[in-house]
């Protein structure tokens, strides 16, 4: 596979992901597993689209010593392409993400926090013509929390680099010079989370990455949990992620821009199922 920052995307990985492992004392009630099995849609409203899928995922949560956490993730999306947004894409694809974060003090004493955080998410091949996209931030973080209730603002710096597949970029006038872009990158995020005595909980975020004259990419996301007495299955989850390019710094004098549309929206529905190794 070509794309952007092969080398990059390994060492930002084993940066944001190792730390978990390294910092992380070998106890298994330290450790959580789950897999996630559901049904995706992905929708591009400005192209009327809606391209159906399957998804399987696996996912690591670490939550240990000195309150430091972390969790990692890789979800394998297999889609039913009917209205052929991208005329060669191939149905399948994948996107895996990593956080690790610590608080260090606490605010007089109260339930504010200031800690640190870093992590990397990537994904390629999508339907909307995403290629590749890589992620990659360490920054500071200002958290509340108030039993199973949080929320909190993370500003940090890192890495942002996005390349659009080929096919409908070419035939609007772009060649593959003109499909990727990479550069250092501030990013910021609004989280929170929250519970609803035990029956349901449900959390989100709003992050904007910028260079230093324009804003690169806004993401939306809110998932809603609920639990399921069950041997095999843990919960039952709907998610949403909306995700929003600028286009501008790609557009070329003289040329439409290089995708009709610049957002699109990631419905999944899925079921969580722990995993005991």
């Amino acid at each position: 596979m070509t794309g952007i920052g092969r080398c990059v995307r390994t060492k930002w990985t084993l940066l944001a992901l190792v730390p978990v492992c390294i910092a992380a004392p070998v106890t298994h009630s330290a450790w959580r597993t789950v897999a996630s099995a559901g049904l995706h849609d992905t929708r591009v409203a400005e192209a009327d689209s809606d391209t159906l899928g399957v998804n399987l995922g696996l996912g690591l949560l670490y939550a240990g010593a000195e309150n430091l956490s972390g969790q990692t993730g890789i979800i394998a999306h297999y889609d039913h392409v009917i209205d052929h947004l991208d005329p060669d894409h191939d149905p399948f694809w994948v996107m895996a993400n990593g956080t690790l974060s610590q608080p260090l003090v606490s605010l007089n004493h109260s339930a504010v926090t200031l800690g640190w955080q870093t992590g990397v998410s990537w994904f390629e091949n999508t339907v909307s013509g995403v290629e590749e996209a890589l992620q990659a931030q360490v920054g500071i973080a200002v958290n509340y929390q108030h039993q199973a209730d949080a929320a909190g603002l993370t500003i940090g710096g890192g890495y942002y680099g996005l390349e659009f597949d080929d096919d409908v970029p070419e035939a609007r006038g772009y060649s593959r010079e003109a499909l990727k872009r990479s550069s250092e990158a501030l990013a910021w995020k609004l989280f929170f989370q929250r519970s609803v005595k035990t029956e349901l909980s449900w959390e989100g975020y709003w992050q904007q990455w910028r260079d230093r004259d324009n804003w690169l990419e806004n993401q939306l996301f809110l998932a809603i949990h609920y639990p399921i007495l069950h041997p095999v299955m843990d919960s039952l989850n709907v998610s949403l992620l909306y995700t929003r390019y600028n286009l501008a710094p790609y557009r070329l004098q003289g040329k439409a821009p290089i995708l009709p549309w610049d957002e699109n929206l990631l419905f999944r529905l899925y079921a969580e199922i722990p995993l005991a190794w």
